[in-house]
């Protein structure tokens, strides 16, 4: 099922539709072993505090 917000005539760039990149990249940050060991578990105001240091 497609995103109704989509823009249906976009143009891929290096063959992936630059609107599903915010889904792409979130996937890779929860993925990623920083994520898993220093931020999993915590709450939106830790993240952000640790996030700003």
């Amino acid at each position: 099922m497609a995103n109704p917000h989509t823009v249906k005539d976009a143009h891929n760039i290096h063959g992936t539709n630059p609107q599903n990149l915010a889904k792409i990249v979130g996937t890779r940050i929860y993925e990623s072993k920083y994520w898993k060991e220093e931020c999993s578990g915590l709450t939106a105001e830790l993240v952000l505090r640790n996030a700003m240091y």
